[in-house]
């Protein structure tokens, strides 16, 4: 994987019944249908999921539901006051949009862009999922479906240089790639 390449945040949710983790199924190396939310303006959804280059690499962030306990192994329902944001994948936006475009349906979820899985959390403990605001040290804006460069404002204020936010990304994700340029 090259971090070079590491260019936006996705805020992503799971699509059925709101009890579980999104994308949690596709181990490394998977391939599967990143979503994005049809809106009352489904072009702009649409021209968003366009703009997005082949190569680049997108993290995942989400808010779970509830969390399985590894004491008890017993599933819970994280109260709204404790909910945290997590960094949960890294993926690879695979194909040209134009490639993905004949594929995408009417329905809610049915524009997406297939990704493949270069990173991906150990969803079968909470306690070491990477806390968003602990790793990126900035709360950015979520936009809906939207993926978010790490160029943006919010996060130029406070990393400065692109690179120096990929460089923390790699190590605190311990993400396999060489040094970031």
């Amino acid at each position: 994987m090259d971090c070079n390449r590491l260019d936006y945040i996705k805020s992503v949710t799971d699509q059925g019944d709101d009890k579980q983790w999104a994308y949690p199924e596709y181990p490394i190396g998977a391939y599967f249908r990143l979503n994005f939310k049809r809106r009352e303006s489904t072009t702009v959804v649409e021209s968003h999921a366009r703009k997005l280059p082949k190569g680049s690499l997108l993290i995942l962030s989400q808010i779970p539901h509830d969390c399985k306990d590894n004491t008890t192994v017993e599933h819970k329902k994280i109260p709204d006051g404790c909910k945290k944001r997590y960094l949960t994948h890294v993926v690879e936006l695979v194909n040209e949009a134009s490639e993905d475009e004949p594929q995408w349906g009417e329905e809610v979820w049915g524009i997406f862009r297939w990704v493949k899985v270069h990173w991906i959390t150990d969803f079968s403990n909470c306690r070491k999922i990477p806390v968003e605001l602990d790793v990126i040290k900035v709360k950015w804006s979520r936009r809906n479906t939207y993926a978010i460069s790490l160029e943006s404002k919010t996060l130029k204020a406070h990393w400065n240089d692109v690179h120096d936010l990929r460089e923390h990304l790699k190590k605190e994700l311990n993400l396999c790639c060489p040094k970031v340029q």
